[in-house]
């Protein structure tokens, strides 16, 4: 029989990133996104491709804090 530990683990962490990072998205104003319709369009993101968009929230912050 397969042990599901390690696989409970690695959802929980992935759950726990998904969550910071839609608690900071959620925090940030309005005035922090360029185009009228971003954190709309990002907030739809974190539901409909809640495994990647948390990383691509992720990224997109540390772009946007580089220039």
């Amino acid at each position: 029989m397969i042990d599901p530990t390690p696989a409970i683990l690695i959802y929980l962490i992935l759950a726990a990133i998904w969550m910071f990072q839609f608690v900071s998205f959620m925090l940030m104003d309005n005035e922090a996104f360029r185009g009228a319709y971003d954190k709309l369009i990002w907030g739809a993101a974190f539901i409909l491709v809640f495994p990647i968009a948390p990383f691509a929230f992720m990224l997109w912050k540390h772009a946007r804090s580089s220039y």
